[in-house]
């Protein structure tokens, strides 16, 4: 019983919740808004997949592809490239450089 409270309806825990872009910092845009080229610096991130693959706070990012009508971007952080959901990406907050 203790093992079922603790689970959601649907077999998902509830405290795993997915946060939405919330950056009290001002000028910070959702990484999805981005143009490609453009140079930015990462502010807000709850994403542990990406905090994980270098994209934390503070971390110099390069938008390579970013189509409105593709489900994903490119990104490259320092030395490496990757592709990111357009989802994902809203909820990462960051100021251009």
């Amino acid at each position: 019983m203790n093992q079922r409270r603790r689970m959601g309806q649907w077999g998902r825990r509830l405290f795993q919740r997915k946060r939405r872009f919330e950056c009290h910092l001002g000028e910070c845009l959702p990484m999805s808004d981005l143009e490609p080229g453009t140079q930015a610096t990462v502010y807000c991130n709850n994403d542990l997949r990406t905090i994980e693959r270098g994209i934390y706070r503070g971390a110099k990012i390069t938008i390579f592809r970013n189509e409105p009508e593709e489900p994903n971007l490119i990104v490259a952080v320092g030395d490496s490239r990757y592709v990111l959901d357009r989802r994902v990406a809203k909820d990462i907050g960051v100021r251009v450089d």
